[in-house]
């Protein structure tokens, strides 16, 4: 609609006065605040960008060659994720400028796989690649590669296994994977020397595992025996180095029949005159003849025997001054250890970190660790993140890198050469982390699926178990399974899952987890194969039912003469034999074939106080009175690990002997 008003014309080209200068966007808004954005997806957009562009040679800016394939891609994607194209691209080399690159000696599968990962962060390793993925990346640098094909290697490795990945980790500079190795020989060498992968092994590598003093065997002609059976693989081509390996067998260490056998019984042995004269030497050395004995030319190797190691926290006699503080006249001795062969508990250098509770403790490349924990009264508590190692080759005590998060009341495990502590922290969330032993340090992982206050670990068959309930639902346990190589949790639902447990304890032994509370003397076991809680009938002597194998029973192995009675049979489940007693605030541990339950109980009407020890004869499915614990333990955690008695011999106070 036109205005009422006259109009007055301007000549061509005059600007109007007011229309002279157009407004400035700052005029237009009165708040000068900044305001700040971000793209939260930009950077991922970008890299998917980059990786859609490698499909037009045009836009990319350089191509490799490897193994007649072509891969158009970016310098600057390359350098980023690699040292060795980082040195290449930034250079004074020809290839800075190149548009093509030719790599030579490289698995162009291997590298498509890395140059996906640089383009996209993702990344899948698995038995077929890991090798050809370990090998490019460590030829180009690829870093982060190298890290997660170490890590699985260390997840996967087993007794079928660990010889080669020890060879492989050493030959691409690996030293995480070698050690892992190298320290799962010495754990599990009667194991790995029953595989195929045992009997391959060069005379010169065989040479090298049998002299490291460190391996752990149960029977102590393990070692002797697996020479002899390396040998029998090829006799014709290795008779000749038995003498030079039964060297290193340490036969000065065997029983006098087990040499004597040897001469009359073993061929390999007869058919060798440098070896009869090495076994008779021995026997000589030992006494075994009558004949003086000769000092051998070096000293014997140390006699490495398996025994239960004990961190104790606060003891009975501490009381709490009227402040409420601990009121104790000096600090009572805290760690030992009990030889089964001896029955017997000797001293050790203390904990540092006394009157503590709370704490948590495992056994790791035949190292304690213990993680966590608090001291102080019921009015001034708190929690901590130190964890301490004790190294038996070296008798100390050391700090190691503190926990991310203080625990108290947590629990820990291993697995797969990690340590993995779990809860304890003042959130209603289990938390988790991991610690790396070779590059001593902790890593947060996912935490449980559901939150639980009551409950216990254990590391089994590849996979970490967790299963405890909350303090609101005192008539269910959850079982939860963590699963590494996914760093995923599931919960699992399984038949015949027991009901509440105080203070739960676990422990794995011939794959099955065993699992204890602190309110029942019964004794739960749960087969993560067959994923059902397994229990055990008392049954000697008696016949499997008509139609039933085996299979039914897998586990007939494992227990001896005792059925496992699974729903399938047709028969109900009953219990393991019962506990004795009660064991509070103690521990669980497998040793050799056995269970070791420590813990403490008041006994009696005046209220006396006992820390006695019990164990599981798997075989007999029996549980037998071991004697007690040498102090008063209100809380302690316990583990096993091998060690040179002999460095240890001075009794640990309260010592009653058995």
């Amino acid at each position: 609609m036109r205005g009422k008003g006259p109009h007055h014309h301007l000549p061509a080209g005059t600007a109007s006065p007011r229309s002279a200068r157009a407004p400035s966007p700052t005029t237009m808004v009165r708040n000068v605040d900044d305001f700040d954005f971000c793209l939260p997806s930009h950077a991922q957009g970008v890299l998917e960008g980059l990786q859609r562009l490698r499909a037009h040679p045009k836009l990319s800016d350089v191509t490799l060659l490897a193994g007649g394939r072509e891969f158009p891609c970016h310098r600057g994607v390359l350098a980023l994720c690699s040292h060795y194209f980082h040195a290449m691209f930034s250079g004074d080399f020809a290839e800075s400028i190149a548009a093509r690159v030719e790599l030579k000696e490289v698995d162009p599968d291997a590298l498509e796989t890395l140059l996906d990962f640089a383009y996209t962060g993702k990344v899948t390793v698995n038995q077929g690649n890991v090798e050809g993925l370990m090998r490019t990346s460590s030829q180009l640098h690829f870093p982060t590669i190298q890290q997660v094909c170490s890590r699985y290697l260390r997840q996967q490795m087993d007794a079928t296994n660990c010889l080669g990945i020890c060879e492989f980790g050493e030959s691409h500079g690996c030293p995480e994977v070698s050690s892992k190795a190298w320290s799962f020989l010495q754990e599990n060498f009667e194991a790995v020397s029953q595989q195929e992968e045992f009997l391959l092994l060069s005379k010169e590598r065989l040479a090298v595992y049998l002299s490291n003093e460190q391996l752990q065997v149960q029977e102590e002609q393990s070692v002797a025996e697996a020479v002899l059976r390396w040998v029998r693989h090829d006799p014709e081509q290795r008779a000749q180095f038995l003498p030079e390996l039964l060297e290193l067998a340490r036969l000065v260490s065997l029983p006098d029949h087990y040499l004597q056998n040897l001469l009359a019984a073993e061929p390999l042995v007869r058919d060798s005159a440098a070896s009869q004269a090495l076994v008779a030497r021995s026997r000589t050395t030992l006494g075994a003849t009558g004949a003086v004995p000769t000092p051998p030319k070096a000293a014997p190797p140390q006699k490495l025997e398996e025994v239960l190691v004990v961190v104790g926290g606060r003891v009975l006699e501490e009381s709490e001054d009227e402040e409420g503080g601990l009121e104790t006249p000096s600090a009572p001795r805290n760690f030992a250890f009990y030889n089964p062969k001896t029955r017997r508990w000797m001293a050790l250098p203390d904990f540092p970190d006394y009157n503590k509770w709370g704490f948590s403790l495992v056994a790791l490349n035949n190292d304690v660790y213990v993680t966590g924990g608090s001291r102080g009264s019921q009015n001034d508590t708190w929690s901590t993140t130190q964890a301490w190692r004790f190294c038996p080759k070296d008798g100390t005590w050391m700090p190691i890198a503190s926990m991310l998060r203080a625990r108290t009341n947590h629990t820990s495990a291993v697995l797969n050469g990690e340590i993995y502590v779990l809860g304890g922290t003042t959130v209603e969330v289990v938390e988790v982390e991991r610690y790396d032993p070779y590059n001593q340090s902790w890593a947060a992982i996912s935490p449980a699926l559901k939150y639980v206050s009551n409950f216990a670990a254990a590391g089994c068959l590849g996979k970490l178990y967790l299963v405890g309930s909350c303090a609101v639902k005192y008539n269910a346990l959850t079982l939860q399974c963590y699963n590494p190589v996914r760093d995923a949790w599931s919960v699992i639902t399984s038949p015949f899952i027991p009901k509440y447990l105080s203070a739960p304890r676990c422990a794995t032994l011939h794959g099955l987890i065993y699992l204890i509370g602190d309110n029942t003397k019964k004794v739960h076991v749960y087969d993560p194969e067959a994923n059902i809680w397994q229990k055990v009938v008392d049954a000697p002597g008696a016949r499997l039912p008509r139609g039933y194998g085996f299979k039914q029973l897998r586990l007939w192995g494992a227990l001896g003469r005792h059925w496992l009675l699974t729903p399938a049979l047709g028969f109900p489940p009953v219990q393991v034999q019962l506990l004795h007693t009660l064991h509070e605030n103690g521990g669980m541990a497998a040793l050799g074939d056995r269970l070791f339950v420590t813990g403490g109980h008041w006994k009696g009407m005046d209220g006396d106080y006992r820390v006695e020890m019990e164990v599981y004869d798997c075989a007999k499915d029996r549980w037998v009175r071991e004697g007690s614990l040498p102090c008063l333990w209100l809380f302690h955690s316990s583990s096993s690990i091998f060690m040179d008695t002999s460095k240890w011999t001075e009794a640990f106070p309260g010592d009653q002997g058995w």
